[in-house]
Formats: structure tokens, sequence, C-alpha cells
């Protein structure tokens, strides 16, 4: 049975199956994709969107090629989604893999419960993918 996860762990984070309750993405991604995963947290029982490893697991960090500038990440459930939901940040250290002192940044999606959460964008609205164990 999948469960929310309770620790900010980067080990963790970089094996666990992602699920209802997590995702993983790079820190190369645009605001569009952020918000399509804020709001399906949003949308259904909350859940954590980890910024930063790849979805192989990599560790990439913020120090990547390409990578976004990590406040725009912690600004994006009020820049992007509409109404905004409650969300929690963190900046996690991390070693990326290249060796380097990193950082990976969790955001903790509360789920909405009076109103579905839209991407700002285009109004569309998400919800997490449910699965049989």
């Amino acid at each position: 049975m999948q469960q929310p996860i309770a620790t900010n762990d980067v080990n963790l984070f970089s094996v666990l199956k992602e699920n209802q309750y997590f995702d993983r993405k790079s820190a190369r991604k645009d605001d569009r994709e952020i918000a399509k995963h804020i709001s399906a947290f949003a949308n259904a029982a909350g859940g954590k969107l980890v910024i930063g490893i790849e979805d192989n697991g990599e560790v990439t960090g913020f120090k990547r090629n390409g990578a976004r500038d990590i406040e725009n990440f912690e600004r994006a459930a009020l820049t992007t989604c509409t109404p905004s939901p409650i969300v929690r940040k963190e900046r996690i250290p991390a070693v990326n893999s290249s060796g380097e002192d990193d950082l990976i940044l969790v955001l903790d999606v509360e789920a909405s419960t009076s109103h579905s959460v839209a991407r700002i964008s285009d109004g569309e609205v998400f919800y997490a993918r449910t699965t049989k164990a």
C-alpha cells in the first residue's frame, strides 16, 4: 500500500519508486511542468515533489547546466497555480552526481479540500495518478 513519505532523505528519494504521493523532477523543468505536478498533488491526497533529482534517480541538483534558480521553484505554487495551494518548502543539502555540494528542493504539497487547483497558464486541472498495489 502506498503511503506519504514522512522523512526528507536524499538517498530514499533517489531509489523510491514514484507514486501518487511522490514525484521527482529535474531542476531544468519549466513552470508549466511543475505546476502540473503541484496541481495534481493538491487535487488528490497531497504529496512530495522533489526538485533536483532526475527520473532515473540521479542527483543533479541546481548546479547542473540549464538548471533554473531554486527560488523559481520555491515560488511555483504562488506563480503557476490558482488558487495557490499550501506548499511547505525545504532545501536539503546533497552531493550531486558530479561530486559537488549542492541542494535539492522538497515541496510538500497539502491536499486542497475545498477547491480544485488549476494551472494558471491554461486553466488545466490535474489529478495524481493512483495505482493498485
